[in-house]
């Protein structure tokens, strides 16, 4: 812009010199003058131009380092705002400034209310267990004592309620030791195809139960190994082929396989032509006591941890739990990424 305000200043200092003053005799002098003056106004306000654009681009790059720092750890770095930058932009700084701070305060409370229920998660599943596991031991001993058969029916219902109880207790806690950090890993070396294979086959028997068809798909090449917690991983892989088979109607199958994904990570896929996840239900599928809609329909049972405790443990391996609906007929795959180890 200063370039054409410069090109049509001297236009008109030549257009001066060759239309008004042709004629004339003082035309070099008048020229040369007209030249200078030109020359010294250009001289001024390109600097004053330069000054301006200088604080308006430091500005600008201040702002957008705080944006990036802001966005990358969640809290506002220092942003000095100049009285010599520009009345919008210091507006714009302000702004950014004031929402930062709120956004900080939101999470802070955030924080605070997530630590005080997973305190008190902690604390009511430690109450409940000592009591739940007496009740668990008075049943399993009055189930050997004499009884009706109407009065045996009604202790083994009970018992395995408790029993029911006692494991959600259990996940309680699970869930209180990873949203404090507490959740403890023993990593070991891993051939992931070997360990999946032997998780499947402790389906069989759920899966004929259930009249669906469960196989395991050797995979064709060599794969890297993964460090896991193996008691951990387990538990994860346990969720997601047991979901499978509990929402595959009769008929249906359930499909695992281990392949690699790139060069850097190893991949675990557990496929169902179950009923699917709705698309409304997509977004929360990972949340805490949540069960899509057509889950609960399906099963009554279940707490809508599975998923989020798995997930959690995943992330603990450096890796990443995700599903998608089948590309081609019904059902969902879900996708366990972990980081190869050489």
């Amino acid at each position: 812009a200063f370039m054409l305000f410069a090109l049509a200043a001297y236009s008109i200092v030549a257009l001066y010199g060759r239309v008004v003053l042709m004629g004339g005799v003082a035309y070099p002098h008048s020229f040369n003058w007209a030249f200078v003056f030109v020359s010294l106004l250009l001289l001024i306000i390109g600097a004053l131009f330069f000054l301006m654009t200088h604080s308006i681009t430091r500005s600008v790059s201040r702002l957008t380092d705080a944006i990036h720092a802001f966005a990358a750890s969640g809290q506002l770095s220092d942003l000095p705002i100049d009285r010599s930058t520009p009345r919008e932009v210091r507006a714009l700084m302000s702004a950014f400034v004031k929402l930062a701070t709120q956004v900080e305060a939101a999470h802070k409370r955030d924080v605070e209310t997530s630590r005080v229920k997973s305190d008190f998660i902690s604390t009511a599943a430690h109450q409940l267990r000592t009591p739940l596991t007496g009740i668990r031991w008075a049943l399993e001993a009055l189930q050997k004592e004499s009884l009706t058969s109407e009065q045996e029916a009604l202790v083994a219902n009970a018992a395995e309620k408790s029993h029911e109880l006692v494991a959600i207790v259990g996940t309680l806690l699970d869930i209180s030791s990873i949203e404090s950090g507490k959740y403890k890993y023993a990593f070991v070396k891993v051939d992931m195809a070997q360990f999946l294979a032997s998780e499947v086959t402790e389906f069989e028997r759920l899966a004929v139960d259930r009249k669906v068809t469960l196989r395991f798909r050797p995979n064709e090449h060599a794969l890297l190994s993964v460090r896991i917690d193996k008691e951990r991983m387990k538990w994860v892989l346990d969720n997601l082929l047991e979901n499978a088979i509990h929402y595959t109607p009769a008929g249906g199958f359930v499909e695992a396989w281990v392949d690699m994904l790139g060069q850097e990570k190893l991949a675990v896929y557990v496929r169902d032509t179950g009923i699917g996840i709705p698309a409304a239900d997509r977004g929360n599928i990972f949340e805490r006591f949540y069960r899509a809609g057509n889950a609960i329909s399906k099963e009554s049972e279940g707490n809508g941890l599975g998923l989020y405790i798995a997930r959690a443990i995943v992330k603990d391996h450096g890796g990443e739990l995700r599903f998608a609906a089948n590309a081609e007929g019904i059902g969902t795959t879900f996708t366990l990424t972990l980081p190869v180890t050489a």
